[in-house]
């Protein structure tokens, strides 16, 4: 078959290419995956900077076509509504060229809605859809209405989590939404078993979303108690937080930041191996799965994280982590000092985290249900 695959912002700054954004992941894997398949794959994304480079994870002989940019660059939120009308006449005509067998569109609502619009232009390739999120919940009966016409026409939306898929199946019939757990592109080593933990580990954007200023206040107060414990955020540079982060790491000894790119001798795996685990108090999830808490897990590192969205498909509570409430720092107090006290508990969850996780999670099992899709729909 000869496939399109779309995703925005798919090339990233030098300094990204192997912290890949979670939401390019996927579509990069599935690309690849279905190019070692033998179909004949093109991949359509966007480039913000000339200067940006495509991830490592992309064969150097796939064809790319960019395409304008409507979405805003990280960390704004949003679209470009002048660049809108460009992309779309960009993408229809193209697409119209390409005569593609399959189109497959990686991304969010507004990704959605582009894809769905474009079969409504006349593009007569199979449109497969992959949500990174739930659709906007409304009450209003046109809006339902308006949603199941624009979508009647994707042929397969393809969810990553059953939560996601569960709230596309609204605006689409049952059997025509899946959901596909997939694996991780990091490469995680397996950490020695006399690896010397002595830290909690806060990592993921320094912003309220992610629950940042939350574990600033649980770590704080903690640090008073366990002076012997580090306390370490490893976030994202220009975010909302870092100067009060800077400001926490000068008061409070115990207390590390480090902001990417990390100094010489840093890295995620090094924090990680470092960690007795990983508190992600997240209030709203940027992407279903969340990768940050895939990749702890695959890490064999528990993680503390909040009971919202597809949170409870990832983490097994009580076995590979502990899921508190949003917005509670009294219960994230409490989960890290059950988790300080209990080396038994500890050890378990990680042992959980390390095995169970790959058994659930994993491209194997993504790629053979991704590719299984394909052909069923072109027969």
């Amino acid at each position: 078959m000869r496939i399109g695959i779309y995703v925005v912002r798919a090339y990233c700054p030098p300094q990204y290419v192997d912290a890949v954004s979670g939401h390019v992941q996927i579509p990069l894997m599935a690309t690849k995956i279905l190019i070692d398949a033998g179909h004949e794959v093109t991949l359509i994304t966007t480039k913000s900077r000339p200067t940006d480079v495509l991830p490592h994870l992309i064969p150097r002989q796939l064809p790319v076509h960019i395409i304008t940019q409507a979405s805003c660059d990280w960390p704004r939120q949003g679209i470009k509504a002048c660049k809108v009308p460009l992309q779309v006449f960009q993408l229809t005509r193209f697409l119209r060229k390409q005569s593609f067998d399959a189109v497959h569109f990686f991304g969010g609502n507004r990704t959605g809605l582009l894809a769905a619009c474009l079969m409504h232009f006349g593009i007569k390739s199979q449109m497969f859809f992959s949500p990174i999120a739930r659709p906007r919940e409304s009450t209003s009966g046109l809006y339902v209405k308006a949603m199941k016409i624009a979508f009647r026409r994707i042929d397969k939306i393809i969810a990553t989590t059953k939560y996601v898929c569960e709230g596309w199946e609204l605006f689409s019939k049952q059997s025509k939404c899946r959901s596909l757990y997939p694996g991780i592109i990091k490469k995680i080593e397996e950490f020695p078993e006399d690896a010397v933990r002595n830290s909690v580990l806060f990592w993921r954007n320094a912003d309220h979303k992610n629950g940042a200023d939350l574990a600033m206040e649980a770590f704080q107060e903690l640090a008073r108690q366990y002076p012997d414990i580090r306390f370490v955020f490893a976030v994202r540079p220009r975010d909302v937080l870092e100067e009060k982060l800077i400001e926490l790491e000068s008061r409070v000894s115990s207390i590390d930041v480090h902001i990417y790119p990390y100094k010489e001798g840093v890295s995620l795996a090094s924090l990680l191996q470092k960690a007795f685990f990983v508190v992600q108090p997240f209030r709203s999830l940027s992407i279903n799965p969340q990768m940050s808490i895939l990749e702890t897990l695959y890490a064999g590192v528990p993680v503390i994280a909040t009971r919202i969205e597809s949170n409870e498909e990832l983490i097994e509570d009580g076995q590979t982590g502990f899921l508190i409430p949003p917005n509670n720092k009294n219960a994230l107090i409490h989960a890290i000092e059950t988790l300080l006290h209990d080396r038994e508990l500890r050890d378990k969850m990680a042992e959980n985290a390390w095995s169970e996780t790959r058994l659930r999670w994993n491209w194997e099992s993504f790629g053979k249900g991704l590719l299984e899709i394909y052909e069923n729909n072109n027969n």
